[in-house]
């Protein structure tokens, strides 16, 4: 594994931005859709019914968990298809290695950019809330912060698989197999606690229901010793996925 250089993984993600830039306005709506949609049929359609749960509305505990779970689709979609794209098909990747920049620094800059579509469309679904009158403390400034390290988590297990897959067809089971699970039984649409316990320690440990979690008590000011043991967890995992991919990058890309 070569060494990283901070100018290499900030080159990465500066020619990501300058791309993204060009593309914002069309990516907003299918970005947000997906969670405005379970937000209507879930918080307004199900919470009508459902009344509170985690002492709060149905209809807040929904949209909290939708916050969480926006920021990892997003960073999910980065990592995985468009970093496939650039990876084998437009050949972004060998470009920029044949530049200074080696592939771990790209590896790591993807997966940081990724953190930082993360925080973007995290924090306009976050608005959304706002504007819901969901949001009760001061400490949501801090939530931005809890997206980019979800992301950024999101970002080095997307590209491991991404590296992994044989063709474009196999990305759809790390869609179907792992992050759909995880949007679904994250805490994000029903408590954990509910459920039964095999199903809860799975559920433990999946990365987005720490996010959720810590999103939820921000967003009510409701922070606890618990608070810093999930970010701990969710910073330890990050730390650890991302040698995976920086070690298998030379010997499947083959630049």
């Amino acid at each position: 594994m070569n060494k990283l250089s901070v100018n290499g993984i900030w080159h990465v993600i500066q020619r990501n931005w300058m791309s993204f830039k060009k593309l914002i306005k069309i990516s907003i709506f299918p970005n947000l859709f997906d969670p405005i949609l379970y937000l209507a049929a879930m918080g307004l359609g199900i919470g009508h019914f459902v009344g509170h749960i985690g002492g709060m509305p149905y209809l807040n505990f929904v949209s909290l968990g939708l916050v969480a779970a926006t920021g990892m689709n997003a960073a999910n979609a980065e990592s995985v298809t468009n970093a496939y794209i650039q990876m084998y098909l437009d050949k972004t990747y060998y470009e920029m290695s044949t530049s200074p920049i080696n592939l771990e620094e790209i590896i790591v800059g993807q997966a940081l950019w990724a953190g930082v579509r993360s925080t973007i469309f995290g924090t306009l679904f976050l608005l959304v809330t706002l504007f819901m009158g969901i949001l009760q403390s001061w400490m949501v400034v801090f939530i931005p912060v809890i997206l980019f390290i979800t992301g950024t988590l999101f970002g080095f297990l997307g590209l491991t698989f991404t590296l992994l897959a044989p063709t474009r067809d196999y990305l759809n089971y790390f869609s179907m197999l792992i992050i759909q699970p995880m949007y679904m039984f994250s805490n994000t649409f029903f408590p954990l606690g509910s459920v039964s316990p095999w199903l809860r320690n799975v559920g433990w440990l999946s990365p987005l229901t720490h996010a959720v979690d810590l999103i939820r008590q921000m967003a009510t000011g409701a922070v606890t010793l618990q608070s810093v043991n999930d970010i701990i967890w969710l910073i330890i995992v990050a730390v650890v996925l991302s040698f995976v991919p920086q070690s298998i990058v030379r010997s499947k890309l083959n630049y």
